[in-house]
Order: C-alpha cells, then sequence, then structure tokens
C-alpha cells in the first residue's frame, strides 16, 4: 500500500514559523527608526500618511537612509506613528 503526500504528513507536526533574531532585530530598528524620523520631521509623517502605497511608504523612508521590506512595513503600519492608526490605505 502506498501513501499519497496527504496521508504522510498529515500526522507530522510542524513547528510554529519564527523569524530569524537577526531579522527580527533588524525590522525592530527600522521600525525604531521610523517612529524617531516621524516624531523629528514632521513632513516625513505626512508623506507617510499621504503615501497611496507601502512600496511608496517604503521610497519616502528610502530617501531617509530606513530600509524596510515591503512586508515589514505593511505589519507595522499602525504603529508608525503615534495615533497608531494605520498610516496609509496600502
Amino acid at each position: 500500500m502506498t501513501t499519497t503526500p496527504s496521508e504522510s504528513t498529515a500526522g507530522s507536526a510542524h513547528p510554529p514559523f519564527q523569524s530569524h533574531p537577526e531579522h527580527a532585530e533588524a525590522v525592530s530598528q527600522a521600525i525604531r527608526a521610523i517612529q524617531q524620523l516621524a516624531l523629528e520631521q514632521p513632513d516625513v509623517a505626512a508623506a507617510l500618511r499621504a503615501a497611496a502605497s507601502t512600496d511608496e511608504a517604503r521610497h519616502v523612508l528610502l530617501a531617509h537612509g530606513i530600509t524596510i521590506s515591503n512586508e515589514a512595513l505593511w505589519r507595522h503600519r499602525g504603529s508608525l506613528l503615534k495615533e497608531g492608526q494605520p498610516t496609509w490605505r496600502g
């Protein structure tokens, strides 16, 4: 008797996803840098609010020396500015 792939994996437990610690720390540092930049430069906060997409917001940040992936930026868009509201519709 042969097993199908779904049968052979159905009983095996997969560990939950865990991000690489270095990646998680890099994202945390970028988020802190974005928050600080938005506090110090209201024009940057306004540009983030006015961004039409995550990629546009990422380019605003890149122009200020902050590198972050679109995915990480999207996940944290509600915690970037002090109001706690999503910064762009995305």
